[in-house]
């Protein structure tokens, strides 16, 4: 029979447009706070997320903030897709109550955050398929994170949202949304709506048109944060193939007028994250260092504004990781320009970078003699042999308080770089997300001046000899001659354009912070909540917290074997920040449940292993030992063996007579 021609394609049209993915609709959307990544996997089939339902920042209707003036407020907002993929969706938060961005905000890198409240980003997710190996943790241990966080599409690089975009059939898109408080917000709840669109309309589901509540208190979250930090990234006039090769085609000849530019947005990108950035091997001071300096780089009319508007540059470091001598009379010209524009600054010579001979630290005592008046620094845990070394900086690993007291007393400085499990979060991918918000807490509660993290923008792996990496596409970008292979390591900060990949690039002409950053600083911001209850005499409270959340670290008192002690869960960091912020809102301290915060005890089996573990160790290491491990414990069963077999035979033949 044939099929009349128009129902034909009337019957044509029909199925094309239910198969069109446009028509797909998404089967959940829900929110979670700024601490758990949420992969783009399903983990058990089709099983929801643990925290779908609610959590701390989602209650199953809507989202609920809280948290002071000049503080950067974040959570995710978790689509997961149907049967089809669904094409051209968009999400929306206009405002929460007053705070909303100016109608001048734009894109232009040098202006971005000129009036913007309100930040939407798409998580990029990269396919990780094994740990990092093997300096970040000890391999196997209990210090290592659980095997899912290597597995999977693991979100980190944060795009922002300016076009519709697709989530995959039986797949999480997740969208971060950070929300800054200007100072002059009023106190009380403010009130918006999330919105997600398909195609321009209003979807279907209940979480379509989400409620967002927002408390702020009438507490102004201070400018300078107390946990000071120094964040290298690359890009200086002697390395421009690295950062500055991605954005710019004539990255070799450009002016340095144009490279200055570029250089400025990721300074701004470090203050509205509250980190200080600093760049490498300047061999004289310039005018844009003036600017970070006094302040005028980070104001309005430079183009800046949020959290630390105005304030100058805190650090600054001669010969990053120690590419020259510095003489006396350079020394003093620097610190002359310094005494005229950046007082208040720690300026210091970066000596030599991860000394290990004596012959390095012979090279330590003539360069720090040969640079004085100023400071220098070392990256290395305090030595009384190295007396012309003023500043220490320690890997968690080597961190000692102890130590670290003595050389105080001596008048040396000492800070800390990097960061290894189990004595401090990492800051590689495969991580959980709160590793990088537990590290200000161990910088206050050790009474630790400064963080150092080594590289922000590491896109070209020279350590390996990879030459440049795809970072959009290939998460594994450290690697070096001694094995190590990390995910993530050096890399917080991506490019938003690429000229030497150009399928990744994303077309935006500044950096592009990732969820590690963000997670640095929610820890930074934390650590205030605590200080601003210090200074209003709760300091006790603000003490057991911290103590609950974090009851060990450092080399003094963990060793590589051991698990982390703070809680990985990000649920219980949001309830530690509840507690805070319920404190400063006033009245009585209120009930701090330990067990609702801190993290859950070792069940007991698992602890045996571990120190089982730690027992066998020293034999499973070497290859030798397992083979001569192994002929023993073959020659003692076969001993055993043939001793019980003499007994059984002794014995029958007695039996017999």
């Amino acid at each position: 029979m044939e099929v009349p021609k128009a129902l034909g394609v009337a019957s044509g049209l029909f199925w094309l447009l239910l198969a069109s993915p446009a028509a797909a609709e998404l089967k959940t959307i829900w929110a979670v706070g700024e601490s758990t990544k949420v992969k783009a996997n399903l983990e058990g089939g089709a099983a929801p997320h643990p925290l779908a339902a609610s959590n701390e920042t989602f209650d199953g209707k809507r989202v609920r903030l809280f948290g002071l003036r000049n503080e950067v407020l974040a959570f995710q907002l978790i689509l997961r897709g149907g049967a089809a993929e669904t094409t051209g969706v968009t999400v929306e938060l206009r405002n929460i109550g007053s705070i909303a961005n100016a109608k001048t905000v734009s894109d232009d890198g040098d202006r971005y955050y000129l009036g913007r409240r309100i930040e939407l980003f798409v998580q990029h997710y990269f396919r990780l398929d094994k740990p990092s190996a093997t300096s970040v943790w000890k391999p196997g241990s209990a210090a290592q994170p659980a095997p899912e966080h290597s597995q999977g599409l693991i979100p980190d690089a944060l795009v922002p949202h300016r076009r519709p975009f697709a989530v995959a059939a039986r797949r999480r898109q997740g969208i971060w949304i950070d929300v800054y408080v200007p100072k002059g917000t009023p106190a009380g709840v403010h009130r918006g709506e999330l919105v997600v669109k398909i195609a321009g309309e209003v979807c279907g589901l209940p979480g379509c048109k989400l409620p967002v509540e927002l408390e702020v208190l009438s507490e102004t979250m201070p400018d300078a944060s107390r946990t000071k930090t120094m964040v290298f990234f690359s890009g200086w006039e002697d390395d421009r193939d690295s950062m500055p090769s991605r954005y710019l085609d004539d990255w070799k000849t450009a002016p340095k007028a144009k490279v200055d530019a570029l250089r400025a947005r990721h300074f701004k990108l470090g203050r509205r994250h509250r980190l200080t950035f600093f760049i490498g091997n300047q061999r004289q001071p310039d005018e844009t260092l003036r600017r970070r300096l006094t302040g005028v780089a980070f104001t309005r009319a430079a183009g800046y504004e949020g959290p630390g508007e105005g304030l100058g540059q805190d650090m600054y470091s001669v010969s990053t990781f120690g590419i020259h001598d510095l003489s006396r009379d350079e020394a003093e010209r620097w610190l002359a320009f310094f005494a005229r524009h950046g007082a208040k600054a720690e300026v210091f010579y970066y000596g030599k970078d991860e000394p290990q001979s004596a012959k390095d630290f012979a090279e330590v005592r003539r360069r720090a003699a040969a640079a004085k008046p100023m400071a220098t620094f070392v990256t290395t845990s305090p030595r009384d042999d190295l007396a012309e070394v003023d500043i220490f900086c320690a890997g968690t690993n080597q961190f000692s308080v102890k130590a670290a007291r003595h050389a105080e007393r001596k008048g040396k400085r000492v800070w800390v770089y990097n960061g290894n499990r189990p004595f401090s979060g990492t800051f590689v991918t495969d991580d959980v997300l709160a590793a990088l918000r537990v590290n200000p807490w161990i910088q206050h509660r050790y009474g630790i001046p400064r963080w150092f993290f080594w590289e922000a923008t590491y896109y070209k792996d020279f350590q390996g000899k990879r030459g440049q990496v795809d970072i959009w596409n290939q998460p594994l970008n450290f690697s070096n001659k001694h094995g190590d292979e990390h995910h993530g390591d050096g890399l917080l900060v991506y490019p938003g354009r690429d000229r030497r990949f150009p399928r990744s690039d994303r077309g935006f002409d500044f950096p592009l912070p990732s969820l590690r950053l963000k997670a640095w600083r929610r820890g930074i911001q934390d650590v205030e909540y605590l200080v601003l209850l210090e200074a209003k005499g709760r300091g006790a409270f603000a003490r057991t917290v911290a103590e609950t959340m974090v009851p060990r670290a450092l080399s003094d008192e963990l060793s590589e074997d051991d698990p982390v002690s703070w809680p990985e869960d990000g649920e219980r960091w949001i309830r530690a920040r509840k507690l805070l912020f319920s404190a400063l809102a006033g009245g009585n301290a209120p009930r701090l449940e330990a067990t609702r915060i801190a993290r859950p005890p070792e069940p007991w089996h698992r602890r045996a292993l571990r120190w089982l573990r730690v027992l066998l160790d020293p034999v499973l290491r070497s290859r030798r030992r397992r083979i001569v491990s192994a002929t023993a414990v073959g020659g003692f069963l076969l001993v055993t063996g043939l001793m019980a077999w003499r007994r059984r035979r002794t014995s029958s033949g007695e039996k017999k007579r």
